[in-house]
């Protein structure tokens, strides 16, 4: 381990405890707004911006209820689920009779979920047992995990901030999973920072994804910790998805290129 990644590590952890020192004035507020489903503030940390939580959840949920892509009675799984973020929408999409699987390498969120959703038949979450930079377990590659569904047996597949952490060939392997689990005819939705070489998009983002190199298909905004934030240049995402048996329907786009230092979100892409 470099000194930089060292110090990285040093600063997460640091963060960590702080967030879980202000742990029971958040849960004492969450008491007091009614909002009962948040998980601890250090786990909503652990999924991204504090302040981004709730809105990005419910920005996807509007998108995913404007397409309707969810019907009553769907088995929905949420790969990268974190702490249940989307659960409770998902929930109300799949109506009484519907299943929601969500999954993740996290396992104090995987274990918070379980725990908070265990009155509910419909939930169940799976700790995906694979090394990862953002899991606690060392066991094998990515690339050779198999999610717990059968063939088919999916009617909607969500992968919210799972591909900006995902370098290609671990990309490649959920994909290719996403392929087998879902149901023909059905969708998967996506997130994933994306960018065309030469568009504003790519002079925008290369102020924020800055290695190895300009002109790079795959990028990351930190040197030593690749799998923080990765951008995919469109077109190697798309191959991506085609050499896995799915296609690109839809894309919406949530980094809005040129318009000042910082996105503004991820672009949402719809597979089939």
């Amino acid at each position: 381990m470099t000194p930089a990644a060292s110090l990285f590590d040093l600063l997460r952890l640091a963060r960590m405890a702080a967030l879980r020192g202000l742990g029971p004035f958040d849960a004492a507020l969450c008491a007091a707004t009614g909002n009962r489903d948040l998980p601890p503030l250090w786990l909503r940390r652990h999924a991204g911006s504090v302040a981004d939580y709730e809105g990005a959840a419910r920005g996807m949920d509007s998108w995913i209820g404007r397409l309707e892509l969810v019907r009553p009675g769907d088995l929905a799984l949420d790969v990268g689920c974190g702490a249940g973020a989307m659960a409770t929408a998902l929930g109300r999409r799949i109506g009484p009779n519907g299943h929601y699987v969500g999954v993740d390498v996290h396992q104090p969120s995987i274990a918070w979920a379980a725990r908070h959703f265990s009155g509910d038949g419909r939930f169940r979450f799976e700790l995906a047992q694979v090394a990862s930079p953002y899991g606690s377990h060392r066991g094998p590659s990515s690339r050779h995990y198999r999610l717990p569904l059968g063939d088919g047996a999916a009617q909607f597949v969500l992968a919210k901030s799972l591909f900006t952490h995902l370098l290609e060939e671990e990309a490649a392997a959920y994909l290719a999973e996403f392929r087998r689990v879902l149901d023909p005819g059905r969708a998967v939705v996506v997130s994933a920072f994306l960018f065309a070489p030469g568009s504003r998009s790519d002079r925008g983002l290369s102020r924020w994804f800055r290695h190895p190199e300009a002109g790079s298909p795959v990028r990351w905004r930190f040197r030593h910790r690749p799998q923080a934030a990765v951008a995919y240049e469109r077109s190697r995402f798309v191959s991506l998805v085609e050499s896995a048996g799915l296609r690109v329907h839809q894309v919406h786009q949530g980094f809005f290129p040129g318009e000042d230092e910082h996105p503004h979100g991820q672009d949402i892409v719809l597979l089939g």
